[in-house]
């Protein structure tokens, strides 16, 4: 654990108190402890850690705080009763008076005053720009006149930070300012709304000539535009990263119901689950990403916008299948006696429609991430802004290292891989760019991550991964990731002459049959008699073009696998035409050659067991360079092309499709890079590389259709480049095993976890 100092021992021992305490049953019992319990936090000096020392907080790095955070989550302590409170205390710390933060923060710690955010009104919603809710200046007081709508706890809440407009009225950001209103003012009419749960969760606050101090501005008069940002901005990575941890119960606790309910073998049901298991990584890979880049003082880029949106959309899908669970169950309301789970799943299902509408509806979000995060022009006529990274590129700013990486080996690749050289290997089915093959490997590649012993660069997975990526963004004509899946194989092999001439340059493949499970031990092997090998393997990537070849048969007198190198010269490889243009595939036939074998029976098992996980992670780590290449190039197209007047970027329908490629390309480099961080034996390695990959590949083949969709007919041309990108996400689809397999391979994994 990172967090050290006298702060883990005392919220260790808070947390063991805890444990051995009897929890609450009823709801109000529930609150009365959330809140009593807030207070002994307080009294411990716990309950803020990310807070200054000066406001009551430990003032933790950002590791510690991850630490506090694992800690309590799995401790199940009650959350703070009132959470909209922790938007306006980062507000009150940053633009606060002395006088504000000695008044409002500790009892908003303890939980002894309760807040509700007054932002949304009746004709501004999303478009909070135009609220017309007016503070006119009396003296020492405004007088506030107007109505608030969707205010979450305000039947409860003591107080309200809200938006007024101190200017002119009209629609502009200008003359807006924070303010802070007690609730038990007069003139203050709270009329709670029920809401599509049954419950009454927020209500209409109506205005009518309420007097508030002067003093209860927040920030400059006026300035109340830019001091909200800090409220709805208030989210750091730590943030993320605990509401992931929450998240992560959640789905476990989909999958016991699964089991309970009898879905444990249904095979729909299993990919549902498996897209939520996919969805909690997708969310801890982007905020450790984010972390990572606020760890190093780095920009984080728009990740925050991303991270909102997939979490909106993934808790809704979460309940969607919650409440599928419940079978016929699903017809009873929530307080029904006989609900599943007392009602838990349906009550959630309806609550979470509000993810999507609450704090900016998803398609705002989608307005955010296309106009502020890839720079598409402006829905509303406003303009063009400067993309927060260029489109495709790592959204989050990597390391230095990984930088370095990225812009050199694109250097390397760029004048080797124009869409005129790319279309001419289709006449070429045999061959690859050597020119180019020799540059990668001068630049370290495909040894980069293999151990200096043996004649690699000694980089981190993660490198390679890098490495990888960038080539198959520029859709690079050479056998890269099948020498790399056969230098994996041959490592773990101990083949070490051939490990060192792979690093030395000469390309490789693997031969093995592949299904829609991967890579198939059975029957379909061919045999080894004796000393010679009889049978062939169709479709094997990169055998044209291969200087060694590695293989799996199986001994016809003892059934035993084996494995072996053979020499391309031996054996006859029948050229076939790859649907993608810029890869090789052929059909390898074995009459009588002999292997050098290297490995025998149970041991072949553990080697191909051990090397799958890299194999996954390079073919992966492809397919995300295709899907942020098609991304690029989507974007580029949708702000310069025009169409009745307009540049197509400008239309929701074309800005949208491109926001959800950037949250899929997105996704899955998050997740890609976040599996190369495990060690191989780690008890997740496996597992995330097999998400990692069901992501990536969905994630190049979605990206590619819908770039060439937005494209229209000139995407669909054989001149443009998007149909090679389609041709070779098509390709990755099924080198490895169908994502479909992949994804019911990790919800097997998880369910047996849990049974």
């Amino acid at each position: 654990m990172g967090g050290t100092g006298d702060w883990c021992d005392r919220l260790s021992a808070l947390l063991a108190s805890y444990a051995e305490r009897p929890r609450p049953r009823t709801s109000r019992e529930r609150a009365e402890a959330a809140r009593a319990f807030q207070s002994e936090m307080v009294d411990a000096g716990v309950a803020a850690p990310g807070w200054p020392k000066s406001a009551g907080g430990l003032e933790l790095g950002l590791e510690d705080q991850l630490d506090y955070y694992r800690m309590t989550t799995a401790a199940g302590i009650p959350k703070h009763p009132n959470p909209l409170a922790f938007i306006v205390a980062p507000t009150l710390i940053v633009y606060g008076t002395e006088a504000q933060k000695e008044r409002f923060l500790g009892p908003l710690l303890r939980a002894q005053e309760f807040w509700c955010q007054g932002f949304s009104e009746p004709g501004a919603g999303s478009d909070l720009a135009s609220l017309s809710t007016k503070a006119v200046r009396d003296g020492d007081n405004y007088r506030v006149t107007g109505q608030k709508i969707w205010t979450s706890q305000a039947s409860q809440a003591d107080w309200m930070f809200t938006l007024v407009r101190t200017g002119p009225a009209g629609r502009g950001t200008a003359g807006i300012s924070y303010l802070l209103i007690p609730m038990s003012s007069p003139g203050v009419d709270v009329r709670p709304l029920r809401d599509a749960s049954g419950g009454y969760h927020f209500a209409e606050v109506f205005f009518d000539d309420v007097v508030v101090p002067v003093e209860n501005v927040v920030g400059d008069e006026g300035a109340g535009w830019s001091v909200m940002r800090t409220s709805l901005g208030h989210e750091r990575a730590t943030a993320f990263l605990a509401d992931e941890f929450r998240y992560r119960g959640l789905v476990d606790k989909v999958f016991a119901l699964a089991i309970d309910q009898g879905y444990a073998d249904d095979a729909l049901i299993r990919q549902e689950l498996a897209y939520i298991e996919t969805g909690v990584r997708a969310i801890a890979a982007n905020s450790a990403r984010a972390l990572d880049a606020v760890l190093r003082r780095a920009d984080p880029g728009g990740m925050a916008s991303v991270n909102r949106l997939v979490k909106s959309e993934f808790e809704q899908q979460l309940h969607r299948l919650a409440q599928r669970l419940t079978g016929s169950g699903a017809a009873l309301s929530n307080r029904s006696d006989g609900a599943v789970d007392k009602g838990r799943w349906t009550y959630g299902y309806l609550m979470s429609r509000a993810t999507t509408i609450g704090a900016g509806t998803a398609e705002i979000q989608r307005n955010a991430i296309a106009e502020q995060v890839l720079g598409l022009p402006s829905h509303r006529g406003e303009g063009t802004r400067p993309a927060a990274v260029e489109p495709g590129r790592p959204l989050s700013e990597p390391s230095e290292d990984e930088l370095a990486l990225r812009q050199v080996l694109g250097k390397a690749l760029a004048p080797h891989t124009s869409t005129e050289q790319l279309l001419s290997w289709e006449s070429k089915t045999g061959d690859y760019d050597i020119g180019l093959w020799d540059e990668l490997v001068r630049f370290g590649l495909p040894g980069l991550a293999v151990s200096e012993q043996f004649g690699g660069g000694g980089a981190d997975l993660r490198l390679l991964i890098a490495a990888v990526e960038e080539a198959g963004y520029a859709a690079a004509p050479v056998p890269l990731v099948p020498t790399l899946i056969a230098l994996e194989v041959m490592l773990h092999a101990e083949a070490l002459e051939a490990v060192e001439a792979v690093c030395d340059g000469a390309t490789a493949a693997f031969v093995v049959p592949v299904d829609d499970d991967g890579w198939v031990l059975d029957e379909r092997l061919p045999k080894l008699e004796g000393t010679r090998l009889s049978g062939s393997v169709v479709r094997v990537p990169g055998a044209p073009v291969a200087d060694r070849l590695v293989m799996v048969a199986r001994d016809a007198a003892s059934g035993e696998l084996v494995l072996g190198l053979v020499k391309p010269i031996e054996v006859e490889i029948e050229r076939q035409e790859s649907i993608d243009v810029t890869g090789t595939i052929g059909a390898v036939v074995l009459d009588g050659v002999v292997p050098e074998i290297i490995a025998r029976g149970d041991k072949v098992n553990r080697i191909l067991d051990a090397s799958r996980r890299g194999a996954e992670l390079v073919l992966a780590a492809d397919s995300v360079g295709i899907a942020n290449r098609a991304l690029a190039l989507a974007v580029d197209w949708a702000g310069q092309r025009a169409q009745f007047g307009h540049l197509i970027g400008s239309y929701q329908a074309i800005s949208h499709r491109c926001a959800d490629m950037l949250v899929a390309a997105e996704g899955a480099r998050a997740q890609v890079l976040s599996a190369a961080e495990f060690e191989a034996e780690h008890p997740e390695a496996k597992l995330s590389a097999e998400v990692a990959l069901a992501s990536a590949i969905d994630a190049a083949v979605s990206t590619a259709e819908r770039c060439m969709q937005i494209h229209g007919g000139i995407g669909f041309t054989w001149e443009h480049p998007v149909h090679l990108l389609l041709r070779r996400a098509t390709a990755n689809q099924v080198a490895l095993g169908r994502p479909e397999n992949l994804r019911d391979r990790v919800a097997g994994a998880v369910l047996a976890g849990l049974s």
